[in-house]
This record gives structure tokens, sequence and C-alpha cells, in this order.
């Protein structure tokens, strides 16, 4: 058949029409390599002039590039001599042309185009010596176009092929600054040191955040948790939402009421804590009202003991974690009333200055020390002393524990500061649901409008256009002065209207069936049209007026068998 098909003239027409056919049907111009007719025949709209692509290079194509390149051009006269230069000579060449020249032994012509012959595994290669106008071609084919490889594969496939002074650095300069490699690649950078927070009293800063966990047997399944900086002292309280009314109230209830209001209030940028009821109860209790940066849970310390209530709360046996809710304020008690690390005593002491009783102490029959007073201000002028030391000592024992953690963490910070003008890409923190493929900065380039403060926050804003002013930590932004200032917006797949097949009935009717697009062959993707006899798709079944009511024409055979019914 492919024999009779090439022996066959096919007319020029009918190629055209046929190009044309599926250029219509496909919406897209159809790259055709080759057609055993007159070029004539294939229409201009399937030859893209604008595609960049290198050309079939010959031998005397190459003969005459390197000839064009001034490096490469006179290696090759000292080849064509014969005789290798001296040093006085080589001084005087090119930067490129001295490299080459190191190289003397290994450079050969064959027919008049230059190669350098090197070794792999034991098998020679002869590597072409690239002219300059062609380099950047073959970076973009042997990395953008096999998947952004890294510096040390594309190295491997351009050396097996290609050669050029300094192809090294320009691989890695080429791997480095590719632009898709950069927003898929670039990891979060450590560029800003730790700032710890200092406070020297009980409830000057109150830290709160919620904890959400699998639902109980009463669908509770969110934990408020509230925490004095200072002290470390916890309160956990389980609710049935995240809505304001309900932190206000429980704050309300569970700490304030109890144990005084505080100083500052600190959160994160939850709906929940910046709502009008949060600050409005702020202003009732002369509290400020203090945030984190968006995206930045170490700036928030409630989230260390939301850890340890989480392994607390894992280590209940399976019975039990059916009804967590029971074990969440025993197990704060606990840890209360356990000494802190970092200040060296147990929250509850700091919080009332005396040790606790606990259940153990009733069964082994422990009594705490008690001391005996006279009077009531006897009482509390040792209780005042003994706070005083305790507080001093917890200072004390915080900023060495701070000192230690900031040495810990700066150790692996490459300190840049940002300035205000900078070029920035944001991190893509905001990805929901499956992202293993998307990108790990956003598209649009910010510019930093200022530095918070002094400290490691930064205010910035779109390069191009009128988007709203960001707060952001410094380890959420990526500088990246060298990507070009205007970025085309990422290229979107158009969407296709599926084609629908529209069954018509008669103008009395007044309504149309609908139905997705079929996969059927691309020669028979089209819409209905016409009458149709009868359709019972989904929930319709019409009839059309169209249907003709004559009865069919049907021509009988007379010389067919009588039909005879056969028994059973």
């Amino acid at each position: 058949m492919a024999k009779r098909i090439l022996e066959t003239e096919i007319p020029s027409d009918a190629v055209s029409a046929v190009c044309q056919h599926h250029s219509v049907m496909l919406h897209l111009p159809v790259f055709a390599e080759s057609l055993a007719v007159n070029a004539s025949s294939v229409p201009d709209l399937f030859s893209d002039q604008s595609q960049t692509t290198l050309p079939g290079m010959t031998k005397e194509d190459w003969c005459k590039a390197q000839r064009e390149d001034l490096s490469i051009m006179r290696v090759i006269a000292f080849l064509e001599k014969g005789q290798k230069p001296d040093l006085r000579v080589v001084k005087d060449e090119p930067f490129e042309s001295k490299l080459l020249l190191r190289g003397w032994d290994r450079l050969e012509l064959k027919d008049g185009v230059l190669y350098r012959k090197c070794f792999d595994r034991g098998s020679e290669i002869f590597q072409l010596v690239l002219p300059v106008k062609y380099r950047d071609r073959v970076m973009q084919g042997l990395h953008n176009e096999v998947g952004h490889l890294g510096a040390e594969r594309v190295l491997n496939l351009a050396r097996a092929r290609c050669y050029w002074p300094k192809m090294k650095e320009s691989i890695d300069h080429k791997c480095q600054t590719c632009e898709r490699c950069f927003r898929r690649k670039a990891r979060q950078q450590r560029a800003a040191p730790m700032v710890t927070i200092q406070t020297t009293y009980p409830l000057e800063l109150l830290c709160m955040d919620y904890l959400s966990l699998e639902p109980d047997s009463r669908d509770t399944r969110n934990i408020l948790v509230i925490t004095d900086h200072f002290t470390k002292f916890a309160v956990a309280v389980p609710t049935k939402d995240q809505k304001a009314k309900t932190v206000a109230k429980a704050l309300w209830e569970n700490f304030l009421v109890h144990y005084g209001f505080p100083s500052r209030l600190h959160s994160d940028q939850g709906r929940d804590f910046e709502s009008s009821v949060i600050k409005e109860l702020c202003s009732l209790i002369g509290a400020e009202k203090v945030r984190t940066t968006p995206y930045h849970p170490q700036g928030n310390p409630v989230e260390r003991f939301n850890r340890t209530l989480l392994s607390m709360l894992g280590t209940l046996d399976e019975k039990d974690k059916h009804h967590w809710r029971d074990f969440v304020k025993p197990l704060v008690h606990a840890y209360n009333c356990t000494r802190n690390d970092t200040t060296g005593y147990s929250p509850y002491e700091l919080m009332f200055g005396r040790q606790p009783t606990l259940p153990v102490d009733l069964i082994l029959g422990f009594n705490p020390p008690m001391e005996n007073h006279t009077t009531h201000s006897e009482y509390v002028q040792n209780l005042r002393q003994r706070l005083q030391e305790s507080y001093a000592l917890a200072v004390e024992n915080s900023k060495k524990m701070a000192a230690r953690n900031k040495l810990r963490y700066d150790a692996s910070v490459r300190a840049a500061d940002l300035s205000a003008g900078d070029r920035v890409l944001v991190r893509n923190v905001s990805i929901r649901g499956k992202h293993k493929l998307a990108d790990k900065w956003e598209r649009p380039i910010h510019v930093v409008v200022k530095q918070v403060g002094g400290g490691p926050v930064y205010v910035v804003k779109p390069e191009f256009g009128n988007g709203p002013h960001r707060t952001l930590h410094r380890n959420l932004l990526l500088p990246c002065g060298f990507l070009p200032m205007e970025i085309s917006p990422e290229p979107q797949s158009p969407k296709r209207k599926p084609w629908k097949k529209i069954l018509r009935s008669s103008k009395r009717s007044g309504h149309e069936v609908e139905c997705d697009e079929s996969n059927d062959d691309e020669d028979e993707d089209f819409c209905l049209r016409g009458p149709q006899p009868l359709t019972t798709w989904g929930p319709y079944v019409e009839e059309f007026d169209t249907i003709p009511n004559h009865p069919l024409q049907v021509s009988l055979n007379p010389k067919a068998p009588e039909f005879k019914a056969q028994q059973q």
C-alpha cells in the first residue's frame, strides 16, 4: 500500500487541502517535517520562522563559522602552518586563543574543521571547538530543553559533543542564573540572625495560638493554647470552633479573670485573633495587641508548647484518645508543675510563689515544706522576697538559654541584609493541596520598600502594578537582581470550550440537549447538526417533528423463499 502511494503522483492541491483541514480543526500550526510532494504545496502556516532552532550545520558551515570567530581563526592559522607558536607570539594573541594553544597536542584539523581530542573511559572523542555565537544555543539545548538538569550533568553532555575555553564556568553560570531553575530549585535562605524575645515579669507578654487535632467523641477538634512568656505558665482550653467570639470568651473565662490582665497580647495573623472583637477586648483590659509576621511561626513562642502538648496527648491509651478533651487540663497542670529548662523553675512556682501539691504527694504522704507566719504581712513580705529572687534567677537563666540558642541558630545563617529598592522573590507559602510540581517562589517580582525597626522584617511591594504592600520576614525573601526587569506572565493553556452536541427539536419546544466533548477521531469531531429521529439522552425523551409521517418505501425481492415458522 505504501509503495503504491509513493509511486502515485499526489496533486499539490490535495496536499494543501489536507493541511488546511488540519489547521482549521486543531486551531494549531502543524509542523510538517517532510512531504513527498512539491514544497509549494505546504501552506505558509506550517513553517514557523520564530523558532530559534540550531540550523543543520554541515562541515563547510562549521569551517566557515570557525574562521569567522577571531580566537578560533588564529588557532587554525597556526595549525595550518604546522608549527607551534612560541611564547612571545602567544602573548599577543586573544585570551581564548591562548587557552586553546595551551592544549596544542590535543588540537586537530579534520576537513578544515577544528576539533579537540580527548579520552573518555579509554575511547577517543573529538570535540568540536564551538564558536562564540553558538554557545548560548548549545547550552539552551543541553539545559533548558532536557529538563533543566544540574551543572554537572549538563557539563558531561557538553563534553561529549563540543568544547570551548572556560566551558565549565559558562555552564555553571547558565545553570545558576536560569530563571526556571531559580524559581523551582532555590532553597529558602537563613539570612537573618535570631532575634530573641525578652521579658522580665509575669504577664508582660501573653501568647496564644490554636492547636487543631482529630475530633474526639464529642466532635471537639480545637484547643486554644495560652502561655505566659516569662513564667511559661500554660492554659489550654478545648473549643468547638475558632471563631473570634469563642476566642474572646475562652480567654476571658479561663485566664483573664483568674490570673489578671497582660501588658501585651501576642498571636499570629489569623482572622480569629485579628478580629474587631479581640481588639475591643484588648482595649477594655488595657493590653497592646501585637502579632507575628505572616508564615513565620517561630515568632510565636506558644508554638513550642503546642508540640509538647501534642506529644503528651499522643501518649494516651487508644481508648483514652477518643475522649482526649478530658485529659487536656490535667496534662497541662502536670506540665506547669515541672521544671522548665529555660527559667530553671516550674511555671507554677514562678506564677504563685510556692510549690504545688500533686496527687502523688497525698498518696505517699509527702507534704511540701511550709513556713509558719504570724501575720499576713509577714507572709506577703516573705512571698515577695522569694518571688524577687526567683524572677532574677529566671531572667538570668532565660538570657543564658537564649544566647545559647542564638549561637546555635546563627551558626547556619548567612547574613544578608536588604536595602530599599532591592528586587526579591517571595516564598510561595499560600499553596493549597498537592503542590509537588509548583514553584517554590511566587511569580511576581517584589521590591523592598523599607526595613521595619532595624530587625529582620521588611515591607515589600510588587515591582509592577498596584499590588498591596506586604510585611514579611527576611527568610521568606530571596534576592533576584539578575532576573530580567520585565518577565512575561506564565503561559496559560487556553481553555477549549467543549464541543456541544446539540439536538434540535422543533421551534416550539425551545430547549436543547447538550453533552460534553467526545473522544472520537478528530475527523469525526464535529457538532451534530440536522434533525435526528429520536434521542433518549439522560432524562430527556424527545420526538422531533421532522420525522416523516409517511411509511417507508422498501423494495421486496420477489424471488425470496416463503417464510415458514419453525416448529419448537
